[in-house]
């Protein structure tokens, strides 16, 4: 026991202990680091894949973990003048800003590569937290069925 007398002890709290805001805003802030990944390298020439690690089986029957390309959209259009159109999904579905507005308009692609970090903070400030709130809000809807 010697080798636990100088060791202090404490109770064990679970790292998975966040708030459902903290968890909405880390996954919006992973979507927007995945989609600055892909207009950074559309920028450079390159493309961007990412994997996911998935069970199939294989000819014989066995069941093999496999890592297959993720399948990415970009949340931005290009336009015929050059500009371009962001939104910025959660979920399925734009975000709103404005009645009727989910799109950031946009004078260039480099004009994207600047906004992605700045939305990305903004998101961890907590700026987005009302916006997030409404589009789950709308995204757990179900209307009920007449009987």
């Amino acid at each position: 026991m010697s080798a636990l007398k100088g060791l202090s002890f404490t109770t064990y709290t679970s790292p998975n202990n966040a708030t459902p805001e903290h968890k909405r805003r880390q996954k919006l802030i992973t979507h927007l680091a995945e989609q600055f990944e892909i207009a950074k390298a559309q920028a450079e020439g390159r493309s961007f894949t990412l994997t996911k690690r998935k069970w199939l089986k294989n000819d014989s029957g066995e069941r093999m973990l496999m890592e297959l390309p993720k399948r990415l959209k970009q949340w931005w259009t290009t336009q015929a003048n050059g500009s371009v159109l962001l939104t910025i999904r959660y979920g399925a579905k734009p975000i709103e800003f404005e009645k009727g507005k989910a799109a950031i308009q946009l004078k260039s692609q480099d004009e994207l590569l600047a906004l992605l970090p700045k939305l990305i903070a903004a998101v961890e400030a907590g700026e987005f937290d009302g916006f997030i709130a409404a589009a789950n809000k709308q995204r757990n809807f179900i209307p009920k069925k007449a009987a």
